[in-house]
């Protein structure tokens, strides 16, 4: 069993220029998680750094976060047309929100059409979607925010919303270990790599979230181009969890993703 003690492991890794965009609570959740299964300090050690590894490679981008905010002072001074296609090009640059471009002008109002009006939004696990803020804006002007352990990305999206969109924010925490309240909250695209870093995590996320309504999606397509076959157990969970809290469950699909919206406050028959 590891002898060196959680916290000073937990203080090791946080000084790791590697880790250290990391939310200090994430890092304390792996290596707590990993303590389990470690046969002593060396081998928590390399348990935990593949375990973060995989958490940060989860959402890899095409442009270093320090670069993300380039040329947005100009497209701001040009207009909102030019913030929606700096917006556009920035999205582009994960394979995640690239994919969900064809969608974006439909992706809130199909979304709001699930869950009905929100009074406010809480984006969890948000990473690059704040920059899509000005199509949520087209469909509501309710408050939003955005939550993700990644502080470079968080200081990236916030300084996009404090110009573009003051109303909104953005917050450096752990959605897996900070209690989040809102009327709606959403987990787009990232329920299964939640699941990856800690199986049944994301099930207790939905469950557990203070959220009147929760918006789970799923992509259609595997990063390798065929379907994502991986997400239909994840949905099956998510419809089983419904049935036994009797919450109403609604489905919806675009072209790119689909949407489970689990509504806790209505009650509804088995969803397939």
């Amino acid at each position: 069993m590891p002898s060196l003690g959680l916290e000073p492991m937990v203080r090791r890794l946080s000084a790791a220029p590697k880790y250290s965009g990391i939310h200090p609570d994430t890092i304390a959740h792996v290596v707590h998680q990993e303590a389990a299964h470690a046969a002593n300090d060396a081998d928590l050690e390399r348990l935990a750094r593949l375990r973060l590894h995989k958490v940060v490679a989860d959402y890899l981008l095409t442009a270093r976060p320090g670069r993300l905010l380039r040329g947005l002072d100009a497209a701001v001074a040009d207009g909102p047309d030019a913030v929606r296609a700096w917006c556009r090009t920035t999205l582009a640059g994960h394979f995640s929100t690239a994919e969900r471009l064809p969608d974006l002008d439909e992706f809130y109002p199909a979304m709001f059409e699930l869950t009905g009006p929100p009074a406010d939004i809480a984006d969890l696990a948000c990473a690059l979607n704040p920059f899509s803020l000005p199509w949520l804006r087209a469909a509501t002007d309710a408050p939003y925010a955005g939550y993700d352990f990644n502080s470079a990305l968080v200081a990236a999206t916030g300084a996009f919303a404090a110009q573009t969109d003051p109303a909104a924010q953005v917050r450096q925490c752990d959605v897996l270990v900070t209690p989040i309240e809102a009327d709606v909250a959403i987990l787009l695209k990232t329920y299964h790599c939640i699941e990856d870093r800690l199986a049944g995590a994301g099930l207790r996320l939905v469950a557990e979230v203070a959220a009147r309504r929760v918006v789970v999606s799923f992509p259609l397509k595997a990063m390798h181009g065929r379907a994502a076959v991986f997400t239909r157990p994840h949905i099956d969970a998510l419809l089983r969890l419904g049935d036994e809290r009797g919450w109403a469950v609604r489905r919806g699909r675009l072209s790119t993703e689909e949407f489970v919206v689990l509504d806790k406050e209505s009650s509804g028959g088995p969803q397939r």
